[in-house]
């Protein structure tokens, strides 16, 4: 009879997410994890139901898609813009500064930086997967790949040059004229041909080559091979990130993130380094504070981590996420204040233990 009870007592913890037994239950670490190798190791529709804030089912996790087959030609052309210096004012930025790709196109800086070495205020987006955004920038000021391109371009502490004068320098250039014409087929170049030629390079970026992405690359065909991939400690956190932790309310999907804006607590309302984020771009109320989800595919490469690059470590992060994201406490001189920022009642403290947290950050460094 004790045996049967420890086996429920395992596969009820296995559909928690919790490995702490409850009272009266006697329940083995080992049995835990070998109870839950088995369950994953059947396959995604096997796994225990992911467990998030909103009670929402959050879309599947599956690999980024690799990049489909482009016209050469405009690929190379976007290839060139993106590391010529010449889209900047003095020629001595390109869009490669931030987004290199040996740092997974992002730039490991806490925030970016740019022309005569202004520091923006935000944290520099790793590039991959352009086509299943539905918004850009931290703000998501930016509705398309297209869209996107030419912004930094124009930005005063980015590249501080108007996208007009650019135009005249690629159209005086014998180089890009010829590439363009044989291209695009024009004999003018136009900011909507730069806009595109970039976007045609940054689709063409592959997926990251994690150890999380050839799991989930295995898991449809081989699931067993897949997750034996994962080491006990790694297994545990990726079942803690998809109960418990309740990480895949904002990240699911292949990007790891919902396309949304959240507020986390961390917009400095009323203080130095204040960003009031998507606000900026809606002036709706509702939106002081909130960034885009950012993705969490090839995260421990990407950091400092946060829109402002405000943490330097994952076990940061996630006691950030653990305390229910940052709450600070309303001065009187906000009582009355219409745009006073709140944290999202999607962040809830998670009350997970050190040994959860590490196991985590395990699974968070393979992603």
């Amino acid at each position: 009879m004790g045996l049967v009870n420890n086996a429920i007592a395992v596969m009820c913890l296995v559909a928690t997410g919790s490995v702490a037994a409850a009272a009266g239950d006697s329940v083995d670490h080992a049995d835990y994890l070998k109870a839950l190798r088995g369950q994953y190791s059947e396959g995604q529709s096997y796994w225990p139901p992911a467990i998030t804030t909103d009670n929402i089912a959050p879309v599947p996790m599956q690999a980024l898609p690799q990049p489909e087959k482009a016209d050469a030609g405009k690929v190379a052309l976007g290839e060139a813009l993106f590391n010529d210096t010449m889209l900047s004012r003095d020629h001595t930025v390109s869009c490669a500064t931030c987004h290199a790709a040996h740092l997974v196109f992002a730039d490991r800086r806490r925030q970016a930086v740019g022309i005569d070495g202004h520091v923006g205020r935000r944290n520099t987006p790793a590039l991959f997967g352009i086509d299943l955004w539905t918004s850009f920038f931290w703000d998501g000021r930016a509705n398309s790949a297209q869209h996107q391109a030419l912004f930094p371009v124009s930005d005063p502490k980015e590249m501080d040059l108007p996208v007009a004068e650019l135009v005249k320098r690629v159209n005086q250039s014998e180089k890009y004229a010829s590439a363009f014409a044989a291209a695009y087929g024009i004999s003018e170049i136009k900011s909507v041909h730069l806009a595109d030629a970039i976007a045609q390079f940054e689709r063409q970026i592959p997926p990251p080559d994690t150890r999380f992405q050839q799991v989930l690359q295995r898991l449809p065909g081989e699931p067993e091979v897949a997750i034996g991939m994962l080491s006990d400690e790694q297994l545990w956190g990726l079942h803690l990130f998809r109960t418990k932790a309740r990480c895949m309310t904002c990240h699911e999907g292949a990007l790891l993130s919902d396309n949304q804006f959240h507020n986390t607590g961390l917009s400095y309302y009323g203080r130095k380094f204040e960003d009031l984020g998507r606000y900026e771009v809606t002036g709706l109320a509702s939106d002081v504070g909130r960034f885009r989800t950012p993705s969490l595919v090839a995260v421990s490469h990407t950091g400092p981590w946060m829109h402002n690059g405000l943490f330097s470590s994952l076990p940061g992060v996630v006691n950030l996420y653990n305390a229910g994201g940052a709450r600070t406490k309303r001065r009187e001189a906000y009582d009355n204040d219409p745009l006073y920022p709140e944290t999202t009642p999607l962040l809830v403290k998670l009350e997970l233990t050190k040994e959860e947290r590490s196991a985590l950050v395990a699974f968070l460094t393979l992603l």
